[in-house]
C-alpha cells in the first residue's frame, strides 16, 4: 500500500482531525514524509488544513465517495419507496450502505417527533453495530463475514465483536429475513432489511429505528413485514 494512501486511512468516524505527529505515530511514517505527503495530498483536494491542528480529510473525496454513491444506486432505489412505512411519533427511517465491513448511512426521514439518534447523514460505523449493517451481512457466507470483520479490525485497531453472539444474530436474520437490533444505541431498537442486487449480493439495508419502547410486540411485527417489502421493492428497482 503506498504512503498517501496510508496516511488518508488513518482517518476514521473517531478521528477527524490529526495532526502531523500524531499522523507519523498512527502509521509509522516519518514527520519529514508525512508533511510532505499531506501537502501534496491537500493540494489536489485529498486533505486539507486545520488551522492549529492538523489535517483532515478533502472535499475531494465527497464528490468520489458520490460516484461511487450514485453508481450502486442505493439511494435512487428507495426514492419514492419509504412512503409505506408506517412510522410512530419518534420512528425514522435509515438507508445505509455496505462497504467492506462498514455500514454508511446516507438516508434518514424522521417525522415531526425526532428522537435523538446517533445515526446522521454520512456516518460510518463498523456494520456489526447497527440493524442495517447486520441485515446486510446477513446476506453473505459467514467465511465471507468473518474476513471483512478481520480486515476492518486489524487495518482500523477497531475491537472485535463477539464472533459467535454475531453469526447467531446474522443466522437468525437469514432464517426470519430481518433483524431487530438494540445494540447501535442505549435506549433505541431498529427493524431492518437487506437490500440486495440482481445477484443476491447486499448492497445496504434499510430499517425503521426510534425509542425501545415504541416497539411493542404489535409494533415489532408490523414494522418487520413492511420493511421486508420496503428493501423488496428497493431490491427489484436495482435490477
Amino acid at each position: 500500500m503506498s504512503k498517501s494512501a496510508v496516511l488518508l486511512r488513518a482517518f476514521g468516524p473517531t478521528t477527524v482531525v490529526l495532526s502531523t505527529r500524531a499522523l507519523a505515530e498512527r502509521t509509522g511514517i516519518p514527520r519529514s514524509t508525512v508533511h510532505v505527503l499531506a501537502s501534496t495530498l491537500a493540494a489536489e483536494g485529498l486533505l486539507e488544513t486545520v488551522p492549529r491542528r492538523g489535517w483532515r480529510l478533502g472535499p475531494l473525496l465527497v464528490g468520489l465517495a458520490g460516484q461511487i454513491i450514485e453508481r450502486t444506486g442505493l439511494v435512487a432505489a428507495v426514492e419514492g419507496g419509504l412512503g409505506g412505512l408506517r412510522r410512530a411519533a419518534g420512528q425514522e427511517v435509515h438507508v445505509a450502505q455496505l462497504v467492506g465491513g462498514w455500514t454508511v448511512y446516507l438516508h434518514r426521514e424522521a417525522g415531526p417527533v425526532r428522537a435523538p439518534m446517533d445515526n446522521r447523514v454520512g456516518l460510518r460505523a463498523p456494520a456489526w453495530r447497527g440493524g442495517c449493517g447486520k441485515a446486510a451481512l446477513s446476506r453473505l457466507p459467514a467465511a465471507e463475514v468473518d474476513e471483512r470483520i478481520g480486515r476492518l479490525c486489524r487495518d482500523e485497531q477497531v475491537a472485535p465483536p463477539d464472533r459467535a453472539a454475531l453469526h447467531d444474530e446474522l443466522d437468525a436474520a437469514r432464517r426470519a429475513g430481518y433483524v431487530v437490533s438494540s445494540t447501535f444505541q442505549a435506549g433505541r431498537t431498529s427493524v431492518a432489511a437487506a437490500v440486495v442486487d440482481a445477484d443476491g449480493r447486499p448492497v445496504g439495508g434499510l430499517s425503521v429505528a426510534g425509542p425501545s419502547s415504541l416497539f411493542t410486540r404489535p409494533v415489532l411485527a408490523r414494522c418487520a413485514e413492511e420493511v421486508v417489502e420496503a428493501a423488496g421493492r428497493a431490491a427489484r428497482q436495482l435490477t
